[in-house]
């Protein structure tokens, strides 16, 4: 008998079920004769070891890369942004973590009947003003209406394109054994910051770290022996950790005491028996560089001001291909496994 299965939140966690459903769906294309142009676009997709991989943006010839992200994100309002700002940032990072300069934005809205306009208004000046802020323009769009109780009040999808301005392509597949991991600042505001919004916790001071990595990130471009980047968004951290390891087939060793850390997000983990290790960030990103330049490497991202907490966390190993472990902080060993369920809906 024939099993009906369907779509639950649990497939837009970021997690092992989103990496089911996107198999899914390219397996789709990849079975259509006539899309050759997909098919060996898509191969980009699979690393020289042959495991399922997928990086953040795609090329399009050698400099041009393009990536598209939407946006359902609720509440719209959360502290520390909005779904206009997101929906800038979202895309616009998903480029910078690939050495790609952002530069120009699609954006389509679907708007639900009785949305005010006053709203919207702000929501798209928020997008503009952060669109502005990193010297992005904003080159096409489209909007539809849906009635009453057919969307929440807002949806949105961008579309991000620029041009690569690292020396060589960033990709999961340059990772190498003793390789360093850098996070670029303490992970877990954006998810803690929604969890909070929405359970009406007092969280004094926890905003989204929402926000544009250019920045940030661009003068690790420097850098001859840096191997890729990451943003840590649906997932969180420990979801690239593990998307890593996968692809790579390289095992990775991380250090819970040398993650930096943010008290109000503690306080949310536990309170909603929350691990900051899978909750979303927006303007966090991991780096794997060479161990000869890991710590002029982590000094120079604290030189932006949102990364004043950067931090080397752990090392890419030879040991246990394919998984990550992590020392705790009472000395043991703790097994970091990508989530299969959803942890806090709508985040993004």
């Amino acid at each position: 008998m024939k099993i009906s299965m369907k779509i639950t939140t649990g497939h837009g966690s970021g997690g092992r079920l989103t990496q089911q459903l996107t198999r899914r769906i390219l397996d789709c294309f990849e079975t259509d004769s006539r899309n050759r142009a997909f098919r060996n676009v898509s191969q980009q997709s699979v690393s020289q070891r042959g495991a399922f991989q997928m990086e953040d943006c795609a090329f399009i010839g050698d400099d041009t890369a393009v990536s598209i992200d939407g946006f359902t994100v609720f509440p719209h309002d959360f502290p520390g942004g909005d779904i206009g700002k997101l929906a800038v940032c979202g895309s616009a990072n998903d480029l910078a973590v690939r050495g790609v300069r952002p530069l120009f934005l699609t954006l389509a809205l679907i708007i639900e009947e009785g949305l005010d306009l006053a709203d919207l208004d702000r929501y798209m000046e928020s997008a503009a003003r952060t669109a502005y802020e990193g010297e992005i323009q904003l080159v096409a769009g489209d909007t539809k209406v849906v009635p009453h109780g057919a969307a929440d009040k807002l949806f949105v999808t961008t579309c991000a394109m620029g041009k690569r301005e690292s020396p060589h392509v960033l990709q999961t597949s340059n990772l190498k054994d003793g390789d360093i991991l850098i996070l670029s600042t303490s992970p877990g505001r954006h998810g803690a910051a929604l969890a909070a919004a929405r359970f009406g916790l007092d969280a004094p001071g926890l905003l989204s770290d929402c926000a544009l990595l250019w920045p940030a990130l661009s003068p690790l471009l420097n850098f001859s022996e840096l191997r890729c980047m990451r943003d840590c968004t649906r997932g969180g951290l420990g979801t690239v950790l593990c998307e890593w390891a996968e692809a790579s087939s390289l095992g990775i060793e991380i250090v819970e005491a040398d993650i930096p850390s943010n008290r109000e997000v503690d306080s949310v983990c536990d309170i909603l028996g929350l691990d900051r290790l899978y909750l979303a960030s927006e303007g966090c990103a991991l780096a794997a560089v060479a161990p000869e330049q890991a710590e002029e490497c982590a000094a120079a991202l604290r030189q932006s001001p949102a990364c004043k907490d950067a931090a080397i966390i752990g090392r890419v190993a030879a040991v246990h291909p394919g998984m990550v472990g992590m020392k705790t902080r009472i000395g043991g060993q703790r097994f970091v496994d990508m989530p299969t369920g959803e942890i806090l809906p709508r985040i993004c």
